[in-house]
Order: structure tokens, then C-alpha cells, then sequence
């Protein structure tokens, strides 16, 4: 099985950030007007200690905050990055599974930076989250599925997406930046969790 041939899903996620944030950034004011409509994920809104009109409802927010990135730069380092990994997951997943994957790990990712900051009205985006759960199901996939030297590939990719991200909410300011660590950490253990089930099936018709 070649995976460019079954990249759909991630393919389609991809454009659609680009488009979406070619959109907001024609619209005028790029990231400060997706906000302003409401599209960023304010924990505060969620919580429910932060309530103002918005666009968007609240709980909407933990999807279309995946979609929205605060620069150029943002989106193309979490694009890029779902680029190279995502397709290999997808093709053992198959598109649904992956697609599954992908915003359960985001919801999740979104739902810890929540619950770490009930009160903060800083607006948090990007895919990062979904995309850190991606890497997770990669680790687990072919960790299980290969050798040891597979194995350890696998992990070290996981710790270089990791230690990326550490260093990401370091050089942008996270508490400032509306870029969160706990919610790329959120979206990497539920990728593991939800990984699992999903990749158990998976790999046992593809390596049997």
C-alpha cells in the first residue's frame, strides 16, 4: 500500500488551514479578525466565566480554532509537519479512522489547556494539538508494527514534535502568544489512547 495514494484526508485538512487562513488574512486584519469572530478557543468562553457575543458558540471553538493559526510561519511549520506524518498514518488508519484521530486529538488537546487555564480570555489556535495526537499514532503504529529499530524512529520523531513544541511556547511567549503546550501534550495523549483501539484492527489485516 503506497501512502500518496490514500492522503485524501490529510491533504484536505491541509488546504483547508491554508485557505482558511488566506481568507482571514484578505479579510483585513488576519488573525485579529478570526478572533474577533469568535473562531479562537478562549478558555474563559468554555468555562463559562467569560460570556460575550461571538459568531461562533463556544464549544464550537475546539474545532474551528484547529483551522485557524495566528501567522504564516505557524501554519507552515504545523502543515508541513502533518505532511510528512500524517499520510502514514492515514494510509494503515485508513481516511475515517484518521480523521477520527485527528479531531479527537484536537478537542482533547483544547479541553486540557481549558481546564489548566478555567479563566483565561486568551484566544488559543492552530492544529497543533490534533497534529501532536497524529504523531502519537505514529509512535504506536509502527512501534508495534516494526522492529526495534522501527520502534525507536517512531520515538524519536514523537520527542523531536515534542521538544519542538517546548520550544515553540518558549520563543513565542505560550501564556501570550495564544500558543499552549498543555494542549499539544493533551492531543498527544489522547492520540495515544485513542491510537490504540484504532491501530490494533488496523495493523492486524495490514501485517498479517
Amino acid at each position: 500500500m503506497e501512502a500518496e495514494r490514500v492522503d485524501l484526508a490529510t491533504r484536505a485538512i491541509v488546504i483547508a488551514c491554508v485557505l482558511i487562513h488566506l481568507a482571514v488574512t484578505l479579510g483585513g486584519s488576519g488573525f485579529e479578525m478570526a478572533v474577533s469572530m469568535g473562531g479562537g478557543l478562549i478558555p474563559a468562553r468554555i468555562s463559562g466565566s467569560l460570556v460575550y457575543d461571538h459568531a461562533i458558540p463556544a464549544p464550537a471553538t475546539l474545532v474551528s480554532s484547529i483551522f485557524l493559526h495566528a501567522s504564516w510561519a505557524h501554519l507552515a511549520f504545523n502543515m508541513l509537519f502533518l505532511a510528512w506524518i500524517g499520510r502514514f498514518v492515514e494510509a494503515v488508519l485508513g481516511r475515517w479512522r484518521y480523521l477520527l484521530l485527528f479531531f479527537v486529538s484536537g478537542i482533547a488537546g483544547g479541553l486540557v489547556r481549558v481546564a489548566l487555564a478555567p479563566g483565561s480570555p486568551i484566544p488559543v489556535v492552530g492544529a497543533s494539538g490534533a497534529i501532536s495526537g497524529v504523531f502519537a499514532a505514529h509512535a504506536m503504529i509502527f512501534g508495534r508494527s516494526g522492529g526495534r529499530g522501527e520502534f525507536a524512529r517512531a520515538m524519536q520523531l514523537a520527542a523531536l514534535w515534542i521538544g519542538l513544541q517546548i520550544a515553540t511556547g518558549l520563543v513565542f511567549n505560550t501564556d501570550g502568544g495564544g500558543i499552549a503546550i498543555g494542549a499539544h501534550v493533551g492531543g498527544f495523549v489522547a492520540g495515544l489512547i485513542v491510537a490504540l483501539p484504532l491501530a490494533r484492527a488496523a495493523i492486524a489485516r495490514r501485517f498479517r
